[in-house]
This record gives C-alpha cells, structure tokens and sequence, in this order.
C-alpha cells in the first residue's frame, strides 16, 4: 500500500526517513480533493457528460496550485495546501504552526475519506526535537525525492549514503512552505 513519507533534515542538512502514514489517497490527493470542491470552479464535462476531478484528469491543476497565492482561502489553508507540494519544507521554528493548521484543517472540514494529516502531526510532534527542518514525501509510489535514487549503495547507513540523500544546506531544489507566504498576495 501506498503511504505519505515523512523525512527530518539533521543540522548538517542530510534528509532521514523519519516516519510514514498508511495509503497515500488519505494525504494530498484528499486535500486537493477538498480545495477543489470547496474553493475553485468546476471543470467542464467530459464528452460523456460526466463530471471529474481536476486530480483525475490533470486539467486545470494550476488553479489548484496558483489558491495559495491568492486571497480566496485561510492562512491555515495555504499551509495545509502548501505542505503538500512536491520538494516542500517546513523549519523546525515554523512546526507548531504547521502542526496546529494540520489539526485545524482536519477538525473543521468533513473528508469523504479518513484524512492523514493527525497522523503525520503526531509524527512531526514526535520528533521536533531532533531535527532543524522537514519534508515529504506525499506517495511512495514515486522516487523519494529526498533519499533514494540518489546513490547506489543499499544499506542507508554508511557516509556514502549520508551523503547522497539530499542536503537543504548545500542543494536549492526544495521551498520553505512560511517563505511561500510572504510572496505577493500569499498571505491573508
């Protein structure tokens, strides 16, 4: 089964799996799922008539990713939405907001399916000592963009492997979820 992947950035910057929720379609695809229902018009039918969902066929997914940067949904939203992007991390300084969103979000909306995020909070809970960031992973079905594929060495341990998974300190492929708030139109 497909699962949400949590990963902690030690202060040398290297990712390390840290913890993961069961069946992935509880994550993102459920968060998605709501701000389309809720914030963004629906798609066109098919030919068939038939209505689907942005995350089902792919078209009109820029208005979903575009909702954060405007004024349309709540600043707990926009981290919520925010943290489910691909290459997202969040400072150990930022995780109390992002755990309370997590919590917000999941205690005022009805999901039609059970929805990860107090999972992942308890996660992230558990281990904001230990670590200066985090990141995810949303499905393991995909390459996990901060560890594996990145070396090919198999016992994840060694220095060799340490090295290769993806450092926030020397590498500038990710995004700071609270930088993306402050960008135009970001914040409530």
């Amino acid at each position: 089964m497909s699962t949400t992947e949590i990963y902690g950035f030690k202060p040398d910057g290297h990712a390390e799996f840290i913890g993961e929720t069961q069946n992935a379609f509880r994550g993102a695809f459920v968060i998605w799922e709501y701000f389309e229902k809720n914030h963004l018009e629906p798609l066109p039918p098919m030919a068939s008539g038939k209505s689907y969902s942005r995350t089902v066929t792919g078209e009109g997914l820029d208005d979903l990713w575009a909702l954060p940067y405007t004024n349309k949904i709540t600043r707990a939203e926009k981290i919520v939405l925010l943290s489910t992007f691909d290459k997202n991390v969040v400072r150990n300084s930022e995780l109390a907001e992002l755990i309370d969103a997590y919590r917000a979000f999941d205690k005022n909306f009805e999901f039609e399916t059970y929805c990860s995020l107090p999972e992942q909070a308890e996660i992230l809970e558990k281990h904001k000592d230990e670590y200066v960031a985090f990141g995810f992973n949303q499905t393991s079905v995909n390459s996990a963009f901060w560890s594996e594929d990145r070396n090919n060495c198999e016992c994840e341990d060694c220095e060799t492997c340490q090295e290769d998974c993806y450092n926030i300190n020397t590498e500038s492929e990710h995004f700071y979820v609270f930088d993306e708030l402050d960008k135009e139109n970001g914040c409530e």
